[in-house]
C-alpha cells in the first residue's frame, strides 16, 4: 500500500493508503468506456474502507432535523401545523427523466462489471440544494444470485466516512477547552509514551510518521484465522508500537492507527468517556436514522439491514476470506477509523452538514476541520489547484479537476464495501454511490463513472422559476 497523488486534471485516485479510497476515477469518454487509471494514479487511502449508489423515492425522506419537516410522498408536513384545514406544501417530484438516466447507468454498470466485482447491487442518492429533497436510486440485491431488490434504506458498511465523525469528536472537544489539536497526545494519553510527542493535528491529517496496522501481514493472518473475534483498539495500536516510520510532518502516509489513537483521546476527555455514545450523539445531532456505529459486531436488528459484502481483494494474509460474505464478521479492526453503516441518504445530509452547516462546529474549528496537506509532499496547503490537486485536512478530503473544479470527496472501504460521496461547492449539487463488494484494484472501475453521472445530474438540473 503505498501512497501518491496524480497532479494532472484526470478523475485519479486521490491520496490515502487503503481502507479508504479518496478517489480513482478517471474522465470517461462520451463515445467510449471508461478510460483506464493513470499509471501515476493517485494512491489508494486505505485497503478496506468503502461503500457506493441508490433507487426509488422513498416514502419519507429524512432531512435535518433544522429543517424541522417530514417529507411524506410529495407532501411536506409542518410539526405544529397538523390542522386539516393547512394547505399541505407539495414537493415537486423528482425528474424522472434524471432517475431514468441514472438507473440506465447504474444497471448498465452491475450487468457489465457484476460478475467480475463480485457485486450484487448499487445504491445511489443525489441531492441538488439542501431545501430539495433528496432523490434516490437503487439497483440489485441484498445477495449475490439473490432475489429479494435492495431499497433506499438497505445498510451498506461506509469505511472510512467514519474518519469525519471521529474529527469532528476531537474538534469538538477542543472547543470545549478539552484539548488542543497541537498539543503532544502525552498530554491525553501517558499509556503510549513513544508517541508522546505526536499531535492530535499530524494523526488525522496523515502526517504522523505512523504505519497503519492493517497493512501488516501479522495482522491480516490474525483477522482471517478468527475474523469474529473483537480486538480492543488499544491491542491493534500496539502491533504497530512503539515505531515511527518517518520524521512526523515529512509526507503524507495513510494510517488508520492515527484514527485510533484518536478514538482513545475521545473516550479518555468526553464526558461520557465512551467512543460509540459520541458517535451516537453526534450521528444524533444531524439527525441522521440510518446511521450506526460500532466498535464490534451490530445487533441483529441493524445486521439484519446490511446487505452482503463480498471479499475479492489480494491481500496475502486474507486469502482465506476471498469470495465469501463478510458482512457478519467483527469490525472492530476499523472502530472510529471506519466501522459505521449507513444509506446514501444519511450520507449527503452528514455531508452538507459537515462542509456547510453552522452546528457542528465553531468557525475556529471548522478551520481546522479543512487545513490540508498536500497528499503529494504532505506540505501545509492553502488550496487544491492543478499542482496540488488533493488536499487532505482532518478526516475530510478535497480535490480539484480542471473540468470540475473543486470538490469534496471522500471514498471509504472495508473488506466487502465501497462508500463514496462528492459534494460540489459552486453547484450544490451532492451525490453518494455504494457498493457491495470489495474488488482487487485494478477490478474495481466504479470511481470511472463518477465524471459522468456528476454530468448526467446537473444535465437534469430543476431549472429556477
Amino acid at each position: 500500500m503505498t501512497v501518491g497523488c496524480s497532479s494532472n486534471s484526470s478523475w485519479s485516485r486521490a491520496c490515502t493508503p487503503d481502507i479508504d479510497e479518496l478517489g480513482d476515477f478517471t474522465h470517461q469518454s462520451k463515445s467510449a468506456g471508461p478510460a483506464p487509471l493513470p499509471a501515476n494514479s493517485l494512491p489508494r487511502v486505505w485497503p478496506r474502507f468503502r461503500t457506493i449508489y441508490g433507487a426509488e423515492v422513498p416514502a419519507m425522506i429524512p432531512l435535518p432535523k433544522r429543517y424541522a419537516v417530514l417529507v411524506l410522498s410529495s407532501t411536506l408536513l409542518i410539526p405544529g401545523c397538523s390542522s386539516p384545514t393547512t394547505a399541505p406544501i407539495v414537493t415537486p417530484p423528482p425528474n424522472p427523466a434524471l432517475v431514468t438516466a441514472v438507473k440506465q447507468v447504474l444497471n448498465g454498470y452491475l450487468a457489465s462489471r457484476g460478475a467480475a466485482e463480485h457485486l450484487s447491487s448499487l445504491s445511489m442518492a443525489v441531492s441538488y440544494s439542501a431545501q430539495s429533497p433528496t432523490i434516490t436510486i437503487t439497483t440489485g440485491t441484498t445477495t449475490y444470485g439473490g432475489t429479494t431488490p435492495i431499497t433506499p434504506t438497505s445498510l451498506y458498511q461506509i469505511g472510512s466516512n467514519t474518519k469525519a465523525f471521529t474529527a469532528v469528536a476531537i474538534l469538538q472537544l477542543e472547543a470545549a477547552g478539552k484539548l488542543s489539536i497541537d498539543a503532544p497526545i502525552g498530554m491525553y494519553l501517558p499509556q503510549y509514551p513513544k508517541y508522546a510527542n505526536l499531535t492530535l493535528r499530524r494523526l488525522l491529517n496523515m502526517t504522523s510518521g505512523l504505519q497503519s496496522y492493517d497493512n501488516l501481514l501479522s495482522w491480516e493472518t490474525a483477522y482471517a484465522q478468527n475474523p469474529t473475534l473483537y480486538v480492543p483498539a488499544d491491542s491493534l495500536i500496539r502491533t504497530v508500537y512503539p515505531s515511527i516510520e518517518f520524521p512526523p510532518g515529512s509526507k503524507y502516509f495513510y494510517s488508520n492507527t492515527g484514527y485510533l489513537i484518536a478514538q482513545e483521546v475521545v473516550a479518555a476527555l468526553s464526558d461520557s468517556k465512551s467512543f460509540p455514545a459520541e458517535m451516537s450523539r453526534i450521528i444524533a445531532s444531524v439527525g441522521l436514522k440510518n446511521t450506526f456505529y460500532t466498535s464490534n459486531l451490530y445487533a441483529p436488528d441493524i445486521a439484519s439491514r446490511v446487505v452482503a459484502g463480498y471479499y475479492e481483494q489480494d491481500d496475502a494474509g486474507l486469502q482465506p476470506l476471498r469470495g465469501k460474505d463478510v458482512t457478519g464478521y467483527s469490525l472492530s479492526w476499523a472502530q472510529g477509523a471506519g466501522s459505521m453503516v449507513s444509506t446514501p441518504t444519511d450520507l449527503i445530509m452528514w455531508a452538507r452538514a459537515l462542509y456547510t452547516g453552522t452546528t457542528l462546529l465553531p468557525p475556529k474549528q471548522r478551520a481546522e476541520l479543512e487545513s490540508f496537506v498536500s497528499t503529494t509532499t504532505g506540505q501545509p496547503i492553502t488550496k487544491v489547484d492543478a499542482e496540488n490537486s488533493a488536499g487532505f485536512g482532518l478526516g475530510v478530503a478535497q480535490r480539484y479537476d480542471a473540468d470540475l473544479g473543486t470538490f469534496w470527496f471522500y471514498q471509504g472501504e472495508t473488506l466487502g464495501f465501497r462508500a463514496a460521496h462528492l459534494f460540489f461547492p459552486d453547484s450544490g449539487i451532492v451525490f453518494a454511490v455504494f457498493a457491495n463488494s470489495r474488488p482487487v484494484g485494478t477490478e474495481s472501475q466504479l470511481p470511472q463513472y463518477f465524471s459522468q453521472l456528476y454530468a448526467t445530474i446537473k444535465k437534469y438540473a430543476p431549472t429556477s422559476s
